[in-house]
């Protein structure tokens, strides 16, 4: 990474872009970490000691990536025509698929750095808007629904112009850089989140299901930075277990919406046991994330 201007950084301050860019390759390094974020590897486990010993630095490190990276995501001049097809059709190319996948995870990653690295410790409004009507499009293309996917493409291609995009770069150039402090407590409450939510509640619903594994796919994208911009042993192989959580928890969920879609179980009200293998290795996660 190249930092241009030798200029101290305060947490509360707008952060000047231009003073940070990511080589091409650290860029498709990051995409490359974001494709195996729910990556399941069984064998994988924490280290012994979870620690926090960043710098603010390294913090607006990891979304200054993410942001570079998902600007090359809405300057992709084939996604346009994509949502275009969309407007009057489930069915599009398995390649407009992959073309598709790839813009819809640079905007989840984008919302994952905001939550971590960013003061407010959540997406701007219309990047959050924007990325969860993306994945309501893709669910829907997915399981082949057409009165899912072209109200939703309608609205999407409303946005997709300059103004909505000038609109959107303008939410995220207004980033406001966190502090170690903040960031350790902002993960601790999302550990605090979890360990309350699975020891408190013996059934859960595909909803509370869904926010737990939202918790999970944040730290794995945190975490999966790390490993990019700063690798070593200790943040690869934490990655490598929150990433193999979050698999399992997308898979399980995967089910859960085929389920609502087909309307054989209630999304909100319906309950069930979280299977062995995801809450055996949540329980794990809670462990060594509340140990000092």
């Amino acid at each position: 990474m190249i930092f241009k201007k030798n200029v101290s950084i305060h947490a509360k301050q707008i952060v000047d872009f231009e003073r940070f860019h990511f080589s091409e390759e650290q860029c498709q390094q990051l995409y490359d970490m974001i494709c195996v974020d729910d990556k399941v590897d069984l064998q994988s486990n924490l280290p012994s000691h979870i620690n926090f010993d960043y710098t603010q630095k390294q913090l607006i490190e990891g979304f200054m990536i993410s942001r570079q990276l998902w600007l090359e995501g809405i300057l992709d001049k084939r996604f346009p025509e994509i949502v275009k097809q969309l407007c009057s059709s489930y069915h599009i190319s398995e390649e407009d698929k992959v073309i598709y996948k790839m813009v819809r995870a640079k905007f989840k990653h984008l919302c994952y750095a905001c939550r971590g690295f960013d003061e407010r410790h959540k997406p701007p409004f219309l990047l959050g808007r924007t990325t969860a009507l993306l994945g309501i499009i893709q669910d829907g293309f997915k399981h082949k629904k057409a009165n899912i996917v072209i109200p939703n493409a309608l609205l999407l291609n409303a946005l997709w112009n300059k103004k909505g995009q000038s609109l959107l770069k303008k939410e995220v150039y207004r980033f406001f850089p966190c502090d170690v402090e903040s960031f350790t407590s902002a993960v601790n409450k999302r550990v605090t989140f979890i360990q309350n939510e699975t020891q408190q509640n013996s059934t859960v619903s595909a909803h509370q299901f869904h926010t737990l594994r939202k918790q999970m796919s944040m730290l794995s994208a945190v975490y999966g930075t790390f490993d990019v911009l700063f690798p070593s042993s200790y943040h690869h192989q934490t990655f490598q277990y929150l990433a193999t959580i979050n698999g399992l928890m997308g898979d399980y969920h995967d089910i859960l919406i085929e389920r609502k879609i087909n309307k054989t179980q209630n999304y909100f009200f319906d309950h069930f046991i979280i299977p062995e293998e995801i809450s055996s290795r949540l329980a794990n996660f809670i462990k060594h994330f509340t140990t000092k």
